[in-house]
């Protein structure tokens, strides 16, 4: 069980994410490396979890995958996981969606952008995302980096594809979260955040797992038949179809082509 202490709930409010070292038994950060090694090798199949690549095929994220397996099922609703959630937010959560980075070797990083625009699509506000370190989390391979003291619940100014635009992003001050594997990250919605390319040898997978306020609806169902509908995996796409702008929404701030 973890219980946040009070320096916990104050560098929360001071800074819209917490990092929780060391906060997984040995045991689960092995079994998470094992069922993130199986999604991996998971075969496409339409219609059910969802594989996304980035050029030149490069396997960049798994979706949708908690109907189709137990074990990880099991661990993000598990109550100690909702119920640190619940009290970032100031109230009951529910799961929104679940995937998993791979970022392997030469994978690209991710443009810096806050997660809210992405999220308005059933009139949400407000969510949490937990993020779950499957390997080492470094500069060299790409981690994590984020804006200290962004109070604000707002959104900066955007580029035309959602993200943050340029010159603001040159204005922030970003710094890298260095992560053990089974080390926990919360951050919310508003949160600035980018990472770089993988430039080592190893991949950097991370579970990102993110959730609304039970208040404002339990829709992860709706979501992803949303998101399947708008930017479908690869193995569901019709060759020479475009895509559509909405699925821009989808894909903000991702490698994903």
């Amino acid at each position: 069980m973890i219980d946040l202490s009070n320096e916990q709930r104050q560098f929360w409010n001071r800074n819209r994410y917490l990092h929780i070292r060391d906060s997984l038994a040995p045991r689960v950060a092995e079994s998470l490396l094992s069922w993130t090694e199986e999604l991996g090798a998971w075969p496409e199949v339409p219609g059910k979890w969802m594989k996304y690549f980035e050029a030149p095929r490069l396997l960049c994220r798994v979706e949708n995958f908690i109907p189709y397996h137990e074990g990880l099922r099991a661990f993000l609703t598990d109550d100690t996981m909702m119920k640190i959630v619940s009290e970032l937010m100031g109230e009951e959560a529910v799961l929104f969606k679940e995937k998993i980075n791979f970022k392997l070797p030469g994978g690209n990083g991710f443009t810096a952008h806050q997660d809210a625009p992405a999220f308005t699509t059933f009139g949400q506000k407000y969510h949490i995302t937990l993020m779950v370190a499957v390997d080492a989390c470094n500069p060299a391979n790409g981690c994590l980096e984020v804006v200290n003291g962004f109070e604000r619940g707002d959104l900066l100014e955007q580029a035309e594809d959602g993200t943050i635009a340029p010159h603001i992003e040159q204005s922030l001050e970003w710094a890298p979260v260095l992560m053990n594997p089974g080390d926990l990250l919360f951050f919310d919605s508003y949160l600035p955040h980018r990472s770089a390319a993988n430039r080592s040898d190893n991949p950097r997978r991370a579970l990102y797992v993110t959730y609304n306020k039970r208040s404002e609806g339990s829709v992860r169902d709706d979501y992803f038949l949303q998101k399947r509908k708008v930017f479908p995996p690869e193995v569901e796409r019709i060759a020479g179809e475009p895509l559509s702008k909405e699925s821009q929404r989808y894909n903000l701030g991702n490698p994903i082509r």
